[in-house]
Parts: structure tokens; sequence; C-alpha cells
């Protein structure tokens, strides 16, 4: 599928791929800064949507609309104009709502109750789930028919490492930005920089 659209993936994308089509209930994402697992995430969602041959809804969330306007909107949108797939008339901004064929991808902030407490769908992908707090993710994803990504820097444990990452259905993909083979020079060395810096790294 990716060399149908053009797009340029990492290992991370072909992790989750392999991941997903082994039918893991959850796929969790833990990587560093610029590791490419939230990019990666959002190609395979797109993807999804694009080929299944039944309508799919698609839910990406995160803890607010600014984190989502600055964060998986900016980067959808960009990874679709990017490779030539973005269409105009599929945008629905006022919704946050993007259509392709019968499928639809939503953009929504869990700030807002009733939208956690809303209707269902068949993938839920919880970005920076580290930001949101148990009961949030729990009122989503039994809402949730199929798969649930969820992605975040391992800054600490919680919540995902206690009650999902221990179901047997789980799978971790962990990355680093050795990961993500389209960096910049710059981008690398900036990184690297940081060595000294224990906490940080």
């Amino acid at each position: 599928y990716t060399e149908k659209t053009g797009m340029k993936t990492t290992n991370v994308f072909a992790r989750n791929l392999e991941a997903y089509n082994a039918d893991k209930r959850y796929i969790v994402n833990k990587g560093s800064t610029r590791s490419s697992k939230t990019y990666s995430v959002l190609q395979l969602l797109y993807l999804i949507a694009h080929y299944s041959i039944k309508p799919r809804t698609i839910s990406i969330v995160s803890e607010s609309i600014p984190h989502l306007k600055k964060g998986c909107i900016r980067d959808f949108r960009e990874m679709l104009v990017q490779d030539g797939l973005w269409n105009d008339r599929n945008w629905h901004a006022s919704d946050k709502i993007y259509r392709i064929n019968n499928s639809m991808i939503e953009f929504f902030s869990v700030d807002n109750p009733g939208k956690v407490h809303g209707p269902s769908r068949n993938i839920l992908y919880v970005n920076e789930c580290i930001n949101i707090d148990y009961e949030t993710y729990r009122q989503l994803a039994i809402r949730t028919t199929e798969t649930i990504f969820l992605d975040c820097n391992p800054c600490f444990e919680f919540w995902l490492d206690q009650k999902v990452l221990t179901q047997p259905d789980s799978q971790l993909i962990h990355s680093t930005y050795r990961d993500n083979n389209f960096l910049s020079k710059a981008q690398i060395r900036e990184i690297e920089s940081n060595r000294g810096d224990k906490d940080w790294w």
C-alpha cells in the first residue's frame, strides 16, 4: 500500500503494521523525540481508512484541541500534502473530520466529557496518553470495537504500564531517533548533543 501511495515510511511504521496485521488489541508506541512514532501511526491509520472494504470510524484523540492542532492534525495534513494525497474537499474543519471513501478519521480532545462518552468507533489512537487519566482512557476503550493505538514518551511509569501492557494481546513498540531515517544531520546533531544530560537522555 505504501508503494501505491508513494508514502515514505520507517521501520516504526513496519512494526505497527505487523502488530495490526497480527490482530493485537493494544499497540503501544513508546519512543523518544523524533522517533517517528506519531507520524508512523498516522500513516497506518490513513492507509487502513483508504483501503478498507467496509466503512471505518477512526478516532484520534489528545488532551486538548491546541495539542491536536499543533500535533496530530498538522502532522496528518503535512503527511498527506507531502505525498500528494491531501484533498481539501475531504476535510471538514469545524468538525475536524477527514473523510476517505466510506471511512472517516475524526480528531477530538478529551477535555470534554461528552466526547468521551459519545458514540463508538472501530479504531482508537490516543496520542501522548501520558497526559490523559485512566478513567478517560477506559471510557474511550470500552467504546472501541477493534484496535487501540497509544503513544507516549517514556518519562515514567503510569496506567499504561499497569493496565494495558499487562494484557496478553498488547504489543510494545519501542523507538528512538535512530529509527527515523528521515531526520536531517542538524536534527541528529542537536539530539546527540544532549548525551551529557543523563536524565533527559
